[in-house]
């Protein structure tokens, strides 16, 4: 790959590809971003391994999920601090909304603590079962979070069924759309349709997420780096149910081109 250096600064890359490819140019700094991603890991491991016992006692009931979201939150910020991640908000989530799904785009590990981090709300994420496979994640997918399984329709029916009891409790629930992080960036895949229909049926706000900087700060590629630099989350102009007359497509499309078209117009 052709190389562009102009005043010290390297070019954009179009993607994931090129992306590692320029860094592997730069022998040093690839070497030093790599050592930053498993600190990082260890940190992960770290903290969550030595809050475990608060964890477990939190997310044991319902009505003390916050506790729990709150010290994710400073989980989410401390990575953030230390990793010279500058999360940089623009938008406001809508007022008086009692029902939100937030929905945004999934190109790297580093969403689900950008957007803890970001969104003053209590938030439950919404993931592919895989993830409950691991230590960490299987006891919040089992009670204050959700697991989508993919291959099953009636599975993933159940699942959504436990929004309507989080909206209750006045949170908001985050859904990733693409189903899961498919190394395309900055490119999105097509969004499944179900989510927008749970939405549509509960009477929920739509607000959607654009989020153009995660995949160059930590990428999914064949071996991970982790870089400091400004990470922009975009809250767009949220999406309400009685403008769609229960058109789950055209609500999704609608997310999916309000996404798209501002990363297109960020990828800068």
């Amino acid at each position: 790959m052709q190389r562009i250096k102009k005043k010290g600064i390297y070019s954009q890359p179009k993607d994931v590809t090129q992306l590692y490819a320029q860094y592997r140019q730069r022998p040093l700094a690839f070497h030093f971003y790599r050592f930053r991603a498993y600190l990082c890991l260890v940190y992960f491991g770290l903290f969550f391994g030595l809050s475990y016992p608060f964890f477990r006692w939190a997310i044991s009931k319902p009505s003390r999920y916050h506790m729990a979201h709150r010290w994710r939150v400073v989980w989410a910020k401390s990575i953030a601090m230390l990793f010279g991640i500058r999360v940089q908000t623009v938008g406001k989530v809508p007022d008086l909304c009692p029902k939100l799904m937030v929905v945004a785009n999934h190109f790297s590990y580093l969403d689900i603590p950008v957007l803890a981090a970001a969104l003053p709300l209590n938030l439950h994420f919404v993931a592919k079962a895989e993830l409950s496979r691991f230590p960490f994640f299987r006891h919040f997918f089992r009670t204050m979070d959700i697991s989508i399984p993919r291959s099953s329709a009636q599975g993933s029916k159940k699942a959504y069924q436990r929004v309507e009891e989080f909206w209750k409790a006045g949170s908001a629930v985050v859904v990733f759309p693409e189903g899961g992080i498919l190394g395309q960036a900055p490119a999105m895949t097509a969004f499944r349709t179900f989510p927008f229909a749970v939405a549509l049926q509960q009477g929920a706000t739509i607000l959607p997420v654009s989020l153009p900087d995660t995949w160059k700060i930590l990428p999914e590629c064949p071996r991970h780096f982790l870089r400091p630099g400004p990470c922009r989350v975009h809250l767009l102009e949220p999406q309400v149910p009685e403008a769609f007359l229960g058109d789950e497509k055209a609500l999704k499309n609608k997310c999916y081109e309000l996404i798209h078209h501002d990363l297109i117009t960020h990828e800068s």
